[in-house]
Order: structure tokens, then sequence, then C-alpha cells
């Protein structure tokens, strides 16, 4: 909180989409890792606040916003490797101040909830603390590994399947585009690895999680930025980008045929908004997808992308 009793931010902010109208504090700085295609740790170096200032953030809010807050989002980059025990003393700080609180969320890293025990997971859960945002980017190795991901595909396995375990919704996000428009193999494989890792992570009952997939954006700063302006990096055309999303719908196959896994595509970064639930809706979204190459001027401008 700062001096004359506002809330604090360290700028600029990222959040989900999803957590538009939700409150958000500032829990941590920055970001613990540097993938190539991300900006959210140019300008920040990383920290843990102090949890005597985060309370001090959040009865600002309470005293601005009164009682009804019913969500909250911890910045910034992977909140989710804030210590446990503090992770759940401003969590369950937040539910006291808040009394129609519905969910407090984070983003996270895989590794940060791997390296959390399953009974933490689960005292995060009751305090509170209902959704983790992962972003997953890719299920195939190679390509995390050339993005510097610091994760593997049986990193994302093992923190879905943890997360699940502890009553924490899953909302992953995926790549179009991450491996550029020069290596189709590579994309080829970049949505069936991804398809596979959604189908091996599909848990045996019928709660709502989610899937979504961004396209690749270029900001300024970033390595894969650098890799563009040097020749080495040439951003993927829109019909590649759906061709690509094509395959890993295609490879959609739960074995939960009762699954409820909502899918999105409708980032502000994405050439054609698409949602459904899969796999129910498979053969919609195919059809949308194929709509969208057949029908060029339905895409969203590229001047009318962003992140």
């Amino acid at each position: 909180m700062s001096d004359n009793g506002s809330i604090y931010y360290c700028r600029p902010v990222f959040r989900p989409p999803s957590e538009a109208h939700s409150l958000l504090i500032q829990l941590t700085e920055g970001c613990t890792f540097k993938c190539d295609f991300c900006m959210s740790n140019l300008r920040k170096e990383f920290k843990v606040r102090d949890i005597k200032k985060v309370k001090q953030d959040l009865d600002a809010a309470r005293t601005q916003y009164g009682p009804s807050v019913s969500r909250i989002f911890f910045l910034d980059g992977n909140a989710m490797v804030t210590p446990a025990e503090k992770l759940i003393e401003v969590t369950k700080y937040a539910n006291d101040l808040f009394p129609n609180l519905e969910r407090c969320g984070v983003y996270a890293h895989s590794k940060d909830i791997i390296k959390k025990t399953d009974e933490q997971l689960r005292a995060l859960s009751e305090a509170g603390l209902k959704i983790a945002y992962i972003g997953f980017e890719s299920g195939y190795n190679k390509l995390l590994q050339q993005v510097h991901k610091h994760a593997v595909k049986e990193d994302h396995i093992k923190a879905s399947k943890k997360l699940f375990e502890a009553d924490i919704t899953l909302s992953a996000t995926l790549i179009n585009g991450l491996g550029g428009a020069n290596h189709p193999e590579l994309s080829r494989k970049h949505a069936i690895e991804s398809a596979d890792l959604v189908n091996k992570i599909c848990p045996d009952d019928d709660r709502t999680w989610y899937i979504a997939f961004l396209s690749l954006m270029v900001p300024p700063g970033t390595e894969i930025f650098k890799q563009k302006q040097q020749g080495e990096f040439k951003e993927m055309p829109s019909d590649q980008i759906l061709k690509e999303l094509k395959t890993f719908i295609e490879h959609i196959n739960f074995q939960n045929k009762n699954a409820h896994c909502v899918f999105r595509s409708n980032h502000a970064s994405n050439y054609l908004p698409i949602k459904g639930v899969l796999e129910q809706d498979k053969k919609k979204i195919l059809d949308v997808i194929e709509y969208g190459l057949t029908h060029r001027e339905t895409l969203r401008p590229e001047g009318y992308r962003g992140l």
C-alpha cells in the first residue's frame, strides 16, 4: 500500500483475461523464469512482497470496495512460487476480509506446483485458492526446451494432476505458432504432442477445467523478437496458425467422454474466435476452423491483434 492509502501495483500489470473484473493484489513482482516469448519480467526484478504490505493492500481494498469483492487475483507472473505458508496466510486473510469471496487465483509455473506438497496444495485450496493458471505453451519437449520454458511435458502432467487432487481448478494455455513458420514438422509435433498432453491430464470425473490457445505475439525485448530481427525466426501466418490448431483438435481423444474441458481460442491475439467444450464440440470447432481457412475475410486483421 502506498502512503496515501491506495493499493500498490508494480506496472505493467499482467493478468488472465478471465480475471478482468477481479480485485488485483500484488503478491509478487515479475517472474522467476525467463521464457523466450514472454515479457512479464523484462522490466521487473523478481521478489515476493512483504506479507504485511500485501495485507495492507487488502485492507485498502476493503475500505474502497466494501465486503462485496467476489474474486481476487494475486499478481504477478508466477505468484504460486510464494512459500506455501505465506500464500495460505494471505489467502485466509483475504477470505476473512471479504465474506462473499468465491475464489483467489494465481499464475503458476508447473515447477512451482510440483515443489509444493499435496498437503500444502490441499491447504491452499481449503484456504480459498481455487484456480491456477499455467502456461503449458506446448506438449512437445523439443519446443519447450527451444523457448527455454524450464519445464517439460511430464512436468505439466504431474502439476495438473496435483492441482486436480487438491481441488484447485486448472486453466492452462498453449501457444499457436510458437515454433515459427519455417518448420512444418515442428508445428505438427507441437500440435500432436500438445493434444496428447491434454488427453493425458483429463480427469476421470466431470469437473470443469480450462484449455486455451493464444497465438504468438512477438513483443520488443523478448528473445524471440531478437531472433526475428536477426532473421532466425519468422512468424507463422494465419493460415498455418489455423492448420496447427486444427491438427491439435483432431488429436483430442478423451477416455472420459463425460469430461468438461472448456476450450477457448478467443484471446485478442487469436485470428479467429473459437469456443466450445472438448471433446463434445470437436466437430463444431473443426467446422469453425475450416470456415476461417476458406473465408479469410472473417479473420482478425493483424492491426487488431494484441496481448
